[in-house]
């Protein structure tokens, strides 16, 4: 008798057993695996704060690298440098370790077209291994930008000298499925004189909404880009009275504003996205108003909590940092900082601004950019075109 009571008490406190997994989600669950296994291992032995990587994408002439750096919160490590030919962006996937690197290298297989190649990313001495080679549509030339849908399920590429945007749809390995998707901008009537050519350039998606923003600088126009299997809807468009710049628009954390940089005059506007419901399909944007600058800003990142950005422009042998914050229909001046050198790429990552310059790396606290310590290493050449930030210890957590 007691030890059949011994054995009731037992089975009370056993715990349930887990629910039936579908053939299908044993599947998925394999196939993210197979890709994050190495970055997972590293993760069992390695802090967690040490998986955020900052890669360095330089250019010279159609010699281009990508410089991978490991990031804590007191260094800033290169673990490796990748040799990529024609360079022209890069994007990373916000869901896993992966980089896609457009390459402009005008003709593929005799066919004037771009190339996308999809790297797996690995926190070691070689950090970028190569998945796959994809091209671009035929005469989709002259990659300028790369982004990914916050899902993780959409790539598009804004193609400047083809005058299209291309999208591809990504696998669960993050790499691009079948044949590139092209939309075909055509150009504007300025006057009854003049006809303005397309070269879109910008591309940023939502936040929140598979969604993104191109930019044509050709024909003043911003549009909001839907990529799906079936093709790139612009749902919307908005001419910029003030011109637009060849710098990406960026969003502000929430999702609701658009922030670019013009090219008409010194200044930044502010545009408001509207969405009825959370219905993408009537998405719309209008601009809400536009600050003038004391200098052109010459690049731009996001807050990542704030409704705010971060500018780099010009100013005499150095650059002025600006963060800006909304208010209303015009963004207000918080704070800013002179720095020696010209900045060419920002980035932000857990709290602190990176900036890139001709010959070295900064960090600077992003609530302090007055900080009197700002942390420093020289990069390893000249021609920094952009850098970008990804965090491997957060991939891990959204991936299990």
């Amino acid at each position: 008798m007691r030890k059949k009571l011994t054995e009731v008490q037992a089975n009370k406190n056993a715990l349930p057993l887990p629910p039936p997994v579908s053939r299908r989600e044993f599947l998925a669950g394999a196939a993210a695996c197979a890709i994050i296994g190495p970055t997972l291992l590293r993760a069992a032995v390695r802090p967690l704060d040490s998986l955020a990587l900052l890669h360095v994408a330089s250019r010279n002439g159609h010699n281009g690298y990508v410089h991978t750096y490991a990031l804590t919160s007191g260094s800033c490590k290169l673990l490796g440098t990748t040799a990529v030919d024609s360079l022209a962006a890069l994007a990373p996937h916000p869901l896993l370790p992966v980089l896609y690197i457009a390459r402009d290298c005008q003709q593929w297989e005799a066919l004037p077209r771009g190339v996308i190649e999809t790297y797996a990313v690995e926190r070691d001495m070689h950090p970028l291994r190569l998945l796959a080679r994809t091209t671009m549509a035929l005469s989709a030339t002259g990659p300028r930008s790369l982004a990914v849908s916050s899902c993780g399920q959409h790539l598009l590429v804004a193609a400047s000298t083809g005058g299209a945007w291309n999208a591809f749809a990504l696998d669960r390995r993050g790499v691009p499925s079948g044949v590139a998707i092209a939309r075909k901008e055509t150009g504007a009537m300025l006057n009854s004189h003049t006809v303005s050519l397309p070269t879109p350039h910008g591309l940023v998606f939502s936040p929140h909404v598979p969604l993104a923003i191109g930019t044509d600088p050709g024909s003043g126009r911003m549009t909001i880009l839907q990529p799906s299997p079936e093709g790139i809807a612009a749902l919307a468009r908005c001419q910029a009275p003030c011109g637009l710049t060849t710098v990406s628009p960026v969003w502000t954390g929430d999702g609701r504003y658009v922030i670019a940089a013009n090219a008409r005059n010194a200044s930044l506007s502010i545009y408001e996205m509207n969405l009825v419901s959370g219905d993408t399909r009537h998405a719309g944007i209008h601009l809400l108003g536009t600050t003038p600058t004391a200098t052109p800003v010459t690049t731009l990142t996001a807050h990542p909590t704030r409704q705010a950005v971060f500018t780099s422009r010009r100013q005499g042998s150095g650059s002025r940092l600006e963060l800006w914050e909304t208010r209303g229909s015009d963004l207000r001046l918080v704070s800013d900082t002179w720095i020696s050198g010209h900045v060419v790429a920002l980035a932000e990552h857990a709290g602190d601004l990176w900036a890139a310059l001709e010959d070295r790396l900064i960090r600077i606290p992003a609530e302090d950019l007055r900080s009197p310590h700002p942390f420093e290493i020289p990069l390893p050449m000249r021609g920094v075109q952009t850098i970008v930030t990804q965090n491997l210890a957060a991939l891990h957590f959204q991936s299990v």
